[in-house]
C-alpha cells in the first residue's frame, strides 16, 4: 500500500462531510510507502524540524483512521510545513535514510494538491 493525496470540498450531504475532487489527468499523488507514516513523516527528525501536521499519520486512532485531513482554513500552515521539510531535506535524508530527491518529489506532490484545494476552496486529505 502506498499513501494518496486528495483534494477534497465540504459537503454536508457527502460522506465525512466532504466530497473527493478528481485529480487532473497525468497529477502525481503518491506521498510514499505506508512505512513513510512512521519511518519519514511521523520520524523524530521531522518532529525536531516542527512539522505538527504530517507527524499525524503515524499517530493513528479511532476518529482519523490513519488519515490525515487538512481544512481549507490550515491550507497555509500545512503548505509552510511542507516548505520547511523542504529546505530541511539534506538533514531528513541523513536521519531517515531516504533521498532527498524522494522526500522532495514527494513534497511537490503535497504542495500541488494545497494548488488544487485553494483553488476549489477545499482542503486536502493524506490516506
Amino acid at each position: 500500500m502506498s499513501l494518496d493525496i486528495a483534494v477534497w470540498i465540504p459537503d454536508d450531504d457527502a460522506y465525512a462531510g466532504r466530497n473527493v475532487v478528481a485529480d487532473p489527468p497525468g497529477t502525481s499523488t503518491g506521498i510514499g510507502a505506508e512505512s513513510f507514516r512512521d519511518e519519514l513523516w511521523g520520524s523524530a527528525a521531522a518532529r525536531r524540524l516542527g512539522a505538527m501536521f504530517l507527524p499525524q499519520l503515524a499517530d493513528m486512532t479511532v476518529e482519523n483512521r490513519g488519515n490525515l485531513q487538512v481544512p481549507p482554513g490550515q491550507l497555509d500552515a500545512f503548505e509552510q510545513e511542507c516548505v520547511l521539510l523542504a529546505e530541511n531535506v539534506e538533514q531528513l535524508s541523513a536521519a531517515t535514510g531516504y533521498d532527498a530527491d524522494r522526500i522532495l518529489h514527494y513534497l511537490t506532490n503535497m504542495q500541488h494538491a494545497v494548488k488544487r484545494a485553494k483553488a476549489v476552496r477545499g482542503g486536502i486529505i493524506i490516506w
